[in-house]
């Protein structure tokens, strides 16, 4: 199990903009950035990410996460792997679980 408070941290760390935008083209609008949303076709960019809130949201289709969801549902990958790239980017190291089974059970 990975610590909250770990998770916590790293989303800290991690730059939103630059992560979605390796995958969507983005352009500033305001505070925030526009593009067109990864998850539903569409001609006009309803897709914001928002540097301050360190989230995204499409008002299209109503998505919204912050960086580990987007890893989840745009490229398909589990929460620890979500956790673990996140953070093997951003030069964490992920924290050992050392719970036996019965810890994690009463967790």
């Amino acid at each position: 199990m990975i610590p909250g408070q770990f998770v916590q941290d790293l989303l800290a760390r991690v730059d939103i903009v630059e992560l979605v935008g390796r995958s969507v083209t983005l352009k500033k609008a305001g505070i925030n950035y526009k593009g067109l949303c990864p998850f539903h076709g569409e001609k006009s960019p309803s897709f914001i990410v928002s540097p301050t809130r360190q989230t995204y949201h499409c008002f299209g289709c109503g998505v919204h996460g912050d960086a580990i969801r987007f890893l989840c549902e745009h490229h398909g990958m589990g929460f620890v792997d979500a956790v673990t790239d996140l953070a093997q980017q951003v030069g964490m190291p992920v924290p050992e679980d050392d719970a036996s089974p019965e810890q994690r059970a009463e967790a």
